[in-house]
């Protein structure tokens, strides 16, 4: 089947669409030019787009300015603007075509582009915090300042753990305290994510200290019963701050959450953790940075989670 018949107009490829539509050496092919422009001239790829003739196509970004405006899915590789590249030969023609881009002139265009991009960013950020401190210190006087934006979010799992369960596992010992304790630290968040996700979607905050379901007003500020207050903005911000799993992100969040509930025995539970690995690592080697589904269970850095995903996955 073809890329543009995969996905129409309305079916936007999920994050690891290459990786299910291409075979092993093409997708090793695309990641291995992908690293290389990467390293070479920060390229990363981003903003996926529909066009008529070839359907959903990508940018290659520097800085989330665009640089390779066109570049279209073939069954048996891709096009980076009318370059096709289909084996390595000719992904070492499109990375010399893509360095003789970067002439001085293109370089200090990107780097007026970015200066200006955060100089209004600065500028509008000022504005905003300005705007809503003067919002907040109006809200403050009539609520108790210690109870305003109290969040409590279910942690990540810490790799220590995950790494001593798989170690015993592989041993032959099934220590049902510790697989309890990996998989509901991963279930807990999992489903606070899904379930406060689906709730703000229609305007609605679960207060984090008595569990009553507010419905956001429409200035956004809520006062909860048990005397607790949130500013809904702020709800938002920390959620994804602290990279909460969203099921409209990454579905595979859900089918565990589903299963994990009615899990009984060890061999259940160790399945369903290990799928929870598995899916991670195929996320990771999507190519997605930026929502790496990783990082939303477990504790570390992305280089951390990296090397943790990939000893796991490979065991």
């Amino acid at each position: 089947m073809n890329w543009i018949d995969l996905y129409d107009r309305k079916t936007k490829p999920p994050q690891n669409a290459l990786l299910l539509f291409w075979d092993n050496s093409t997708y090793e092919m695309f990641s291995d030019f992908s690293n290389q422009i990467h390293n070479e001239n920060g390229l990363h790829l981003s903003k996926a787009f529909f066009s008529n003739k070839y359907g959903w196509s990508y940018k290659f970004c520097k800085s989330s300015i665009d640089v390779i405006n066109n570049v279209h899915i073939l069954s048996d590789g891709f096009m980076i603007n009318d370059i096709v590249v289909t084996d390595k030969s000719d992904a070492e023609k499109a990375v010399v075509y893509i360095n003789s881009l970067f002439t001085p002139a293109l370089i200090d265009n990107i780097a007026q582009k970015i200066m200006q991009r955060n100089l209004k960013q600065r500028e509008r950020s000022k504005r905003r915090e300005e705007r809503e401190k003067i919002e907040k210190d109006n809200f403050l006087h009539t609520i108790d300042p210690q109870k305003l934006n109290k969040f409590i979010w279910s942690p990540r799992i810490s790799q220590g753990k995950i790494k001593r369960l798989y170690e015993a596992d592989a041993k032959g010992i099934c220590d049902d305290d510790l697989v309890d304790d990996v998989g509901f630290t991963l279930y807990t968040r999992c489903l606070q994510g899904r379930d406060e996700r689906l709730l703000a979607n229609e305007g609605k905050l679960k207060c984090h200290h008595c569990g009553k379901v507010n419905i956001s007003p429409f200035n956004g500020r809520i006062v909860c019963s048990c005397g607790y207050a949130y500013i809904f903005r702020e709800y938002m911000r920390s959620f994804n701050k602290n990279g909460m799993p969203s099921r409209s992100a990454t579905p595979f969040f859900n089918e565990f959450i589903d299963k994990w509930a009615i899990a009984k025995m060890y061999s259940d539970k160790m399945k369903l953790i290990d799928f929870v690995i598995h899916e991670c690592h195929l996320n990771m080697l999507s190519g997605v940075n930026r929502g790496f589904a990783g990082r939303n269970l477990i504790e570390g850095t992305d280089e951390q989670l990296r090397v943790l995903i990939l000893s796991l996955a490979y065991k």
